[in-house]
Order: structure tokens, then C-alpha cells, then sequence
């Protein structure tokens, strides 16, 4: 599994295409978004991280990308700030996983692990 992060529009996409050599299968878009709709449907994080290790699992060469999350301002409403900080866990489980994790900034890429 490689996990690409970065700012929105910074070029995630872009990145993951090419390691994917083009093969949009082996790749799952903003899975930060996908993890809050599943917060906010009432499944845990836990179920919601388990789900995203079986299918990478089952997939060879799975590519997810995420926005970060955690930079910016800090949501005054409580169910976003419960959200950001789940999907920030999960993210770093993830990462911590990930055979290669990139960041990209204004569409570079810095490899950061692998």
C-alpha cells in the first residue's frame, strides 16, 4: 500500500496516477472524505480503519491519497473537530503501515517513508 497526503489541489491525484501507471483501479481518491462519511454515519474509527486495510490488502499495489487534516484552523463546531481528529488517527495508522508514504506541496512529491 503507498499513502500520498497533502494540502487539496496540491497535485495528490497527479502523483498517484503515475505510480499507478495510469490504472485509476489501484487507486483510492480522498479517502479523508470517505472516512468522514463514514464518521458521521456512526461507524467507529476502528471499523472504518479495518475496512480500508482489508480492501488495500485485497487489491495489490493499492494507492490511497487523503488531504491533510490537521493544518488549518481547528473547527469550532464539535462533530467536525471529533471527525479531523479521527481521520488524522486513522491516517497515521495507515501511514504507519504503508510500505511508501508521500507528501506532496504545490505538486511535489517528497517521499517521506520507503
Amino acid at each position: 500500500m503507498i499513502l500520498i497526503v497533502g494540502g487539496a489541489y496540491q497535485g495528490k491525484g497527479a502523483l498517484a496516477l503515475e505510480l499507478a501507471d495510469g490504472d485509476g483501479d489501484r487507486v483510492l481518491f480522498n479517502i479523508h472524505e470517505r472516512i468522514g462519511a463514514a464518521l458521521r454515519a456512526g461507524r467507529s474509527g476502528e471499523e472504518i480503519e479495518e475496512e480500508l486495510f482489508s480492501e488495500a490488502a485485497r487489491r495489490e499495489g493499492m494507492i490511497l491519497t487523503a488531504d491533510e487534516v490537521g493544518c488549518g484552523i481547528i473547527p469550532m463546531d464539535e462533530d467536525l473537530r471529533v471527525c479531523r481528529e479521527a481521520t488524522g488517527r486513522i491516517l497515521c495508522d495507515l501511514a504507519g503501515r504503508a510500505k511508501e508514504v508521500y507528501r506532496v506541496t504545490a505538486g511535489i512529491p517528497v517521499k517521506i517513508k520507503g
